[in-house]
Order: C-alpha cells, then structure tokens, then sequence
C-alpha cells in the first residue's frame, strides 16, 4: 500500500502545526504573491475563528477583526516589511471576539524575499497578552516589583541560584560575620555549616517549604531568627528574610533576601526578661536598633547597634543632657525629614495610630546618608497617657535606593536624562485633563527627528551617535521653561510639551528657534557634523481627549515637513491627518496591485515631424485599481518612489515594454525599426543590477537593442557622475539607445552633454507649450536644436498640441514629436489599429 506523498506546502503546515503544539503561540504565514493567509489553529482560536478550519484564507478573516484604531498601524508594520526593513516588527493589537469582548494580542512578523530580492511571504506568530496588559493596566507589575525590593532589603543580601546550587554573598553578608570578600565563596555550605545545629533544624525546613512547590509557600516572604558562628567562633544572633521567586509554571528558581545582625536585640530580650512588657516591646519594635524612652524620667537608650548604624561612638553623650531626650536622635535626621518624623511621634502618642512606623533619611557621622524605618509603640497607663515609647530603627538604605532606581529608569531615558515616552505621556496627559476640567490653558506638544542621523551611527559609530544625542538634549533643554516637558522618545526622535502655548505661532516661533540651534555644528572628537532636524507640531486646540492621539498627529506633523524638505517644521490639523491616512492607504492598495497585476503600460506615440509617420513610442505607467478605475502616475508614482517600490517598477515596466515591442515587430516586418522608450527612475539607476537587468531584457523578449531607448533625467546621473557615465557607458555599448528627459530644466550643462553618451534630448512640455507666449522659451527651445545638432544627438520635442507648434520646431530641425496633437496614451490592444493605418497610408503614398 503506497503512503501518500506530502507535498512541500502540506510539510510546511505540519512544522508550524508541530511548532505550535511546542509553545503557547499561533502561527501565520502570509503568500504575498496569491494574497492567502495560513492560520494555524491557535492563531484562528486566538482570532476568535473556528479552530478546526484548514488550508489557506483571505487574509481579511484575520484584519476585519482587529480594532479599527489598531488595523492602520498594523497595517504600517506590514508596509515596513515589504519596504526593505530588515528587523521584525511586534506590535500589540486587539481583535473582537464575540459581540463586544476585545482580547489584546501581540503580533510577530518579518518579511522572507524570494530569489529576486523581494518580499514574497511574511510569517510571523501571534500570543495573547490580555491578562497582561490588564496588569499592566492596574499597576500590579509595579506593586510586585516593589514588593520584592522591600523583601530584599536590609544588611546582608544574599542570591541562591536553585538551579546551579549557588549563592551570591554580598559583602555586607559576611562583613556582618566578620569574613573577609575571599573567605566566603558561593557554596550553601559556606552558609548553613554555621549555623548553630539546635537552629539550623528549623532554618532548612524554613528553606525547603520554599523550594517545594507543593507546599504553596514558595513566592510568599518569610522570616526566621537563628544563630550563626563569626568569624572569632562567637555566637550571633541573625535575622534571614527571604521570598522564592517563581518561574512561569510556579516553580522556584531562586531564594532572595537579607540577613541582619540582631545579636543587640536578642541581649536585649534576654536582658529584659524580668519585665515581660519590655520584652514584648522589644520584640514588636523589630530588627537592628533598638531605642527605648521613659517619658516619666526623661531618659533615654540607644543600643549599640543603633549608634553603629549612626557611626556613633559607644560612649557619645546626649541622651540626658536636659531638655528633649531625643535631641540626640533628631539631630541626626535630616532636616527636611524631620518636621515629619515628630508629626507622626506626636500623632502617635495623642493616640492616633497603633503604632508608630515612619521612613526618613539620617546622617551617618561621615556626613553621608542612610534611609531607615522608625518603628515604636507607645506604653500607656490606665488613664491612656503615655509613659513610656519604645521601638526600632532599620536600615533601608537598599530597598529605597532600588525603589527610586526603579522609579527613576521606569520615567527617564537612560542616555540623556531627559523623560521617556511614559513620563511624557503622562504629562501630555496630566495637561489635557487640566484642561477638560478646569479650562487650563491651550499647550503645544513639538516632536523634533534629527535628520539622516542613521548616517552618523553607520559611517562614525554609535558612540559618536550617542554623543550627538546627547549634545541634541542639552540644545533642547535652553527652549524648557518651567512647567515644560523635555524627553526622548526613540533613537533620534525628541519631544517638548510647550506649557501654556495658546496661539499656535507661540509653537512655531519655538520650532523655528530650534532648528537654528540644532543647525548649527557639532564637535564630535576632531570632526564637525551638521545635522538638521524636521519638527511636526500639534496644538491642544485640535481637541484631543488621547495624549497618545496628539503624539500621533505631532509625528503626522513631522513626516510632511520631512517630505517638505527637511530642516523645517509644519503643524498638524485634519486634513493633514486625512492625507497622511490616504497616502497609507494608497500605498497598501499600490503593493497589492504589484502582487494582482493591476499595473499596466499604456503607450504615446513618438512621430516624425517631417511625415508624421509612428517612430516609436513612450511606455507610461497606469493603475487600473478595481474600484476607482484608472489611476493617474501623479497619484501614485510619488508614493512609489517614497517607499521604495519605485525600482521594482520600473524593472517591471522595462521588461514588459521589450516584451511588447518584440511582439509588434512579429506582427508588423515593417516596423521593425519601430522603437519604445522607458522611463528609468534614479533609484532604478543607482541599482547595480540595472546593467544585468537591460542584458536579461534583450535576451528575453530578442527585440534589437537599437530599438530599446532608456530614458533617463539630467537630475538622475548628475548625482554621481564618475559612476553614471560608466553605467551609461556600459549600457550603450550594449547597443540600447539613452534619451536624456526633460531637456532644460535641470543642469542643461554642455560639458556633460559631450562627456555623458547620449542620443536624443527630451525639450520638456513646459517650454514647447511656451513657444506661442514667451520669446525666451522660443530662444531656449533653438539654443538646444543648435546644441544638439553640433553634438550630433537626435531631438525629440514632448507635449505637442498644436500645428503651429509643430511647423515650428520642424524648421529648428527637431525630428521627432510627442503630444496630444499626434495621440494621447494608448493600451496595447489599441496600438496595431494605429499601426495598421500607418502602413496604408504609407503604401497610399
């Protein structure tokens, strides 16, 4: 019995099928070519699609149901793919499941090019973030993280790495033992071999509930008192908290926390035994030192180890000196923390609040300082006053400095120091509420991108790129004022929230006042760099409800004055907005048109001006979209050339006009010398594949290199003239005729006429339409007849529409015609009509 065969397709669906039972993820793999779309069956669960479905599907089954404020940027993330980006994007979205519930989802893709260099499949993978992003949402991811760094805090911290059996010992750990760094290494052995064997029972039982994730007590913190030998071999007594933390199936990879030294506290216990309520105080007051005031007496105790924290001598005075027993204490705290340490004292011993706990920063003796944690209880009498107040002091000096560290990287950006794009947005946000509630005044929000700064990081460094950056900040910071907002938002992209800017001139003053500054050179080692910047500008008198809305406009804003030119600032309204939309749009529909064939070719005869007979004719591109019908090249060959399709284009058009030409040479022996020109763009010309390119299309469609014209703009080899005259060159040799485009309107220099090898100057339409109104153009127009004819080079006149125009380029020797006056742009099915009647006429005549 034959076992069937598996085709290449059904082997790949397999492998994904297979890759996804492995993971949590659904995959995707999207043909470009025949716009079909392989959904795994986690990624159509994931969608909210039956699961059971197979085989490929309209991508749309996917796309209809991503939320409509998510589907353009997804969108933007494909086009980034198909546009050359060489990274994968991810990008977060949402779909609808069901009538009104929307799941978040994060979505993975990258571009795969076929053998031609362009994109022909994306593929990618899909996961559900809901629960995520609901967390995120309420903060919990914050309250977790500061939750751990408050577990890890105090003295001696310590790391145990389940896996590897190993544990890190701060040096605070085993200074508080008396060890030196090299005496201790990174065994549990170092640890537990210590521990005095009547405790040590209870420490591993403590450490094995941890460890066994059947128990339910790994993940929560626990605490636990023991003794330990120094390094003297004298017993201390050490306080351990720890939390185990868990991996993504619950089961713990590691133990974290602190050790600290209580040896005062429990001699103090032990001391205050004969007095059941000081050993009660004692113990509630936790940890490290110890402080105990008899308000009746007015004395007051310190225990050594709360001068060691202090860098106190043991016999320093000041606890009875008169007046406030604490004076000794308070001195020592700092002073913008105090007015709220004697609040909570005070409030505390007026009976509000069981106990006391309050954070404040303290001096140590070498002027530094420490944070720590003032806990106490006060002891009342039966009246309710107090007469007594006892507590602790702990160290929380790590714990806090973690917190602000976490704070701080969470809001700022790490290279410049300025705000990052969650501070800025809150800020934005903060603003637009001032505003809604209480008629706050209008703000400006200025999204700055430096120019071609890509070019700095590839051709000097990134370290001379980061140093740009931050040059760029202290530049942008002149233009805070108080209340503003600076910050960093990605690589090269800056943003200033200009407070109180309520006409938007305010705004662009600013802007402006920038890019003088930004303009001016960078000293970056021994080099000088210019850059400039381009700044989109939105104003809160849009009406905006979304701070992320605003950004979106700002950066809307900044894409047109790039495409404006750079080094300018433009600012966002609508119908700025709407056209950015459109422009995304067309340029989706313009890469799916490539894939379905909706380009085609339409062809405007080139006659002779002597008999009006066919000469040739010039390929056009055209757009037959399947719902707004013919589509002008003004439309869409911009959008073509700013995403990078224009190449693929014209490769395609070049290959389709030989193809067409042959064709009208077999049907028509007499016009063999018939000839076509195409329009090569300067991307095209600056591949350097286009000399292969021009081989393969003579070879492939056998049309007579001598009637294959290219037709190309001055602007287009005058950028690189060494490499262009030596592509030129090379194609000319290959027999293919070169026609120089829009004659007169750019360089029009002599000296590149004789040394670039060209056949036929294009006057451009602008002066032959001129001819009749301007003496000037009429001039132009025979200057170049003269020059050409001294250079030997054919002219062709574009834009034709009268007879008059037509008699009169004749006399300057022109010899070929192209306008309306001879026949607008036709489809191929129309041309051999037209080339029928030309060879009746012909044989008529």
């Amino acid at each position: 019995m034959h076992q069937p065969v598996s085709t290449p397709q059904s082997l790949l669906i397999e492998r994904y099928e297979l890759a996804e039972k492995a993971g949590r993820e659904g995959l995707w793999d999207w043909d470009l070519r025949t716009d079909t779309l392989y959904m795994s069956p986690r990624f159509r669960e994931l969608v909210g699609l039956s699961p059971s479905a197979t085989g490929h599907q309209p991508p749309d089954d996917w796309l209809d149901r991503v939320h409509p404020e998510d589907l353009e940027w997804l969108y933007a993330c494909f086009e980034g793919q198909m546009g050359g980006m060489t990274l994968p994007f991810h990008i977060e979205h949402r779909v609808r499941r069901g009538e009104a519930e929307w799941r978040w989802l994060i979505c993975r893709g990258v571009a795969v090019n076929g053998s031609d260099g362009e994109p022909e499949r994306m593929v990618g993978s899909i996961s559900d973030i809901t629960e995520r992003k609901l967390a995120e949402q309420s903060l919990r991811q914050s309250e977790e993280r500061y939750a751990l760094a408050a577990a890890a805090s105090n003295d001696g911290l310590y790391d145990w790495d389940l896996r590897s059996n190993t544990i890190y010992y701060a040096p605070r750990w085993k200074s508080l033992l008396g060890f030196a760094e090299e005496e201790i290494g990174s065994s549990p052995e170092d640890w537990l071999r210590r521990v005095h064997r009547d405790d040590l029972i209870w420490l591993q039982a403590t450490l094995d509930a941890q460890t066994d994730a059947q128990t339910g007590a790994g993940g929560k913190p626990f605490q636990i008192e023991y003794r330990m030998a120094d390094a003297r071999g004298a017993w201390r007594w050490m306080l351990c908290r720890g939390l185990a933390v868990l991996d993504a199936f619950g089961c713990p990879v590691r133990i974290v926390g602190s050790q600290a030294d209580i040896t005062d506290r429990k001699l103090a216990e032990q001391s205050l035994r004969q007095s059941e309520e000081r050993y009660a105080l004692a113990a509630h007051g936790a940890n490290d030192g110890l402080w105990d005031w008899q308000i009746a007496s007015g004395e007051a105790y310190f225990s050594p180890r709360w001068r060691e924290m202090l860098g106190c001598r043991p016999d320093a005075d000041g606890e009875a000196s008169g007046g406030n027993p604490l004076d000794f204490w308070f001195r020592r705290v700092v002073p913008d923390d105090l007015p709220a340490l004697k609040a909570a004292i005070d409030l505390h011993l007026a009976g509000q609040g069981e106990h006391l706990e309050q954070e404040c920063r303290m001096i140590h003796a070498d002027g530094s300082e420490l944070w720590v944690v003032i806990r106490g209880l006060a002891v009342r009498d039966e009246s309710g006053r107090p007469f007594r107040f006892a507590g602790s002091m702990t160290n929380i000096t790590t714990r806090k400095r973690a917190e602000l560290q976490l704070q701080h990287d969470a809001l700022y950006d790490g290279l410049t120091g300025l705000a990052n794009r969650t501070l800025l947005l809150d800020r934005v946000g903060q603003a637009l509420d001032r505003r809604h509630r209480s008629g706050g005044k209008e703000f400006a929000l200025l999204l700055i991108d430096l120019d071609r700064f890509k070019q700095i990081n590839e051709s000097l460094g990134t370290g001379s790129g980061d140093l740009v950056l931050t040059s760029t900040a202290v530049r942008l910071a002149r233009f805070r004022r108080i209340g503003d907002t600076l910050g960093r938002l990605s690589a090269d992209e800056f943003c200033l929230l200009l407070d109180e800017a309520g006409d938007p001139t305010t705004a662009l003053a600013t802007a402006q006042a920038m890019l003088q500054v930004l303009a001016k050179p960078f000293q970056i080692v021994d080099r000088e760099v210019v850059l400039t910047a381009s700044i989109g500008i939105a104003s809160s008198a849009t009406g905006y409800d979304n701070p992320a809305d605003m950004l979106r406009d700002a950066g809307l804003a900044m894409v047109r004055a790039k495409a404006e030119g750079r080094n300018r600032a433009e600012v966002s309204d609508a119908r700025l907005r709407e056209h950015v939309m459109a422009r995304i749009r067309i340029e989706t529909a313009l890469r799916r048109a490539v894939e379905r064939e909706q380009l085609r070719l339409y062809y405007q005869p080139i006659v002779f001006l002597d008999n009006r007979g066919i000469a040739g004719f010039e390929a056009l591109m055209r757009w037959e979209h399947p719902d707004h019908g013919l589509v002008s090249p003004d439309e869409f060959i911009p959008i073509a050339e700013e995403c990078g399709l224009i190449g693929s284009l014209g490769n395609w058009a070049l290959t389709a006009a030989a193809r067409q030409l042959a064709r009208w040479h077999r049907q028509f022996p007499e016009h063999r010398h018939l000839f076509v020109g195409v329009n090569v763009s300067t991307q095209q010309f600056r591949d350097d594949d286009l000399l292969d390119r021009v081989r393969r299309c003579l070879s492939d469609s056998g049309v007579s290199p001598t009637t294959l014209r290219l037709e190309l703009t001055e602007s287009t080899f005058m950028q690189d003239p060494e490499r262009a005259e030596e592509v030129m060159r090379a194609i000319r040799a290959l027999g293919v005729r070169l026609a120089i485009d829009d004659f007169g309107t750019g360089y029009s220099s002599l000296s590149y006429l004789q040394r670039f090898p060209a056949d036929t100057l294009k006057i451009d339409r602008g002066f032959v339409q001129a001819l009749a109104n301007r003496k000037e153009d009429a001039a132009i127009v025979r200057v170049i007849t003269t020059l050409a004819a001294v250079l030997g080079l054919e002219v062709c006149a574009e834009g034709i529409e009268t007879e008059n125009e037509a008699a009169f380029l004749q006399t300057l020797g022109c010899r070929y015609g192209q306008g309306y006056l001879f026949g607008k742009p036709i489809s191929p099915e129309q041309v051999p009509a037209l080339l029928s009647r030309t060879s009746a006429d012909q044989r008529r005549s």
